[in-house]
């Protein structure tokens, strides 16, 4: 080894306090520094901790008995994150730093901090056997594969490339550590991952999903509604604890696929939103982040009262037309059963000079765009009702009335949407004056 990655050796006696003394003695002395390092009868030369008459010393910190070569071994630690039934390969690199040629076959052991979680089954390297000349450097790789059962826990090994240990240790002195943290494999997938909805206050809503189970071996669900502390605004939906109602089945088969049902009681005073999740509590287990949760999220709408009033003045006798228009989407994805989603409409009143003029629809406009529901859903989940998916809905109401110069009134009360546009315009042979807001 060369003098820079060479190790301090440092002899240790009876006591902690006997050794400071000794190294404080021993760097006192005067000599000339010839790539050797030498306190009292240890001598620490091209990696080899040689012992004359002390029987113990400290290699970078460990203690080490009798002749111990330190080979230089890169990385000395690797830290990897692998879900299970996952895969991965690194590799580390081995120099002879000794004299004399190894024949190298490492080994994959326990470390003192491995408790229960022992991986040594988990791990391979090749090649598994090498021969490696002094100052040769030879490259090994290791392969990780994580079973699919492996729990989500912090798991630790080490390879070992010699059989040297530190005395009454278990841990070998030619080795680099591995710590792996595994995320579990999710034993169930979800059709979705969460319920999104704008509901009617006084209303019951009832919600379908379907659940599948991708473990290699049967299941147990509980699934149970939480809220999260942080958002505020539950307070003003007035939604008691426990007011969602679940039903899922209690033990789910192997490869097979279940209905989860959620019922939501819409408070008659509901304002704002709800904000919460369903933990599934899968095998009864706390939730590690391997396993879906359906979040829950609903906006409470109030039917407005009192109209939307816009005010406008012409100066021709020209024809008026009036077109009134919203955008919508099922924020449920068609995950809601009942009650069906209702199509947007408005109750739209014109006045002339303060008094009501007779107006209708003379045209009724709806675009959509569709999509598969492959972009949306996994293809297990699709079923004839999913096939295909209506995004980003046009819905236009056109209205005409003959013109007059005056004042008019326009009064738009919306149904079943939470918002609107509208335009004005109005026609002679001149030029189309337009009013859009």
């Amino acid at each position: 080894m060369d003098k820079t990655n060479s190790l301090k050796v440092m002899p240790r006696l009876l006591g902690m306090l006997l050794c400071l003394a000794l190294i404080q003695a021993a760097c006192a002395q005067t000599g000339q520094f010839d790539g050797n390092l030498v306190f009292g009868n240890v001598t620490y030369e091209n990696g080899t901790y040689e012992n004359d008459t002390i029987d113990t010393g400290f290699i970078d910190g460990n203690v080490t008995d009798g002749n111990v070569t330190v080979h230089t071994i890169n990385p000395t630690s690797f830290s990897m994150y692998m879900v299970a039934g996952n895969s991965e390969k690194f590799t580390v690199s081995f120099k002879n730093e000794g004299n004399e040629t190894l024949v190298v076959t490492p080994k994959v052991v326990s470390t003192s901090n491995s408790g229960n979680d022992t991986i040594e089954s988990w791990i391979t390297v090749s090649p598994t056997n090498v021969t490696v000349e002094p100052g040769a450097l030879r490259d090994f790789t290791v392969n990780v594969n994580v079973p699919r059962d492996a729990e989500s826990a912090n798991y630790h090994a080490a390879i070992a490339f010699t059989d040297d240990l530190f005395p009454y240790s278990t841990e070998y002195v030619n080795s680099m550590k591995l710590d792996l943290f595994v995320q579990a494999s999710p034993k169930i997938e979800l059709q979705a991952s969460s319920i999104s909805d704008t509901v009617k206050a006084g209303q019951e809503y009832e919600y379908r999903m379907k659940i599948k189970n991708v473990a290699d071996k049967d299941i147990t669900i509980d699934p149970k509604v939480n809220r999260y502390a942080y958002a505020n605004s539950l307070d003003t939906f007035a939604l008691n604890d426990g007011a969602i109602a679940i039903s899922a089945p209690s033990v789910i088969k192997a490869g097979d696929i279940a209905n989860i049902t959620i019922k939501l009681p819409v408070p008659e005073n509901a304002t704002g939103s709800y904000n919460g999740y369903i933990d599934m509590n899968v095998d009864e287990k706390t939730n590690d982040g391997s396993n879906p949760q359906i979040g829950l999220y609903f906006n409470a709408m109030q039917q407005p009262t009192v109209p939307y009033v816009k005010i406008f003045n012409t100066t021709t006798t020209a024809p008026i037309a009036i077109d009134v228009s919203t955008d919508t989407y099922d924020p449920a994805m068609g995950l809601r059963i009942s009650p069906k989603i209702e199509e947007p409409s408005f109750e739209v009143k014109l006045k002339y000079n303060s008094q009501f003029v007779s107006t209708y629809p003379t045209k009724i406009t709806q675009t959509s765009n569709v999509n598969t529901g492959e972009y949306y859903f996994p293809a297990w989940a699709l079923d004839n009702s999913m096939i295909y998916q209506n995004t980003n809905n046009h819905y236009v109401e056109t209205y005409a009335v003959s013109g007059a110069i005056g004042t008019w009134e326009l009064q738009i009360m919306p149904k079943n949407t939470a918002n609107f546009g509208y335009s004005i315009t109005l026609e002679n042979q001149d030029k189309n004056q337009h009013i859009l807001k």
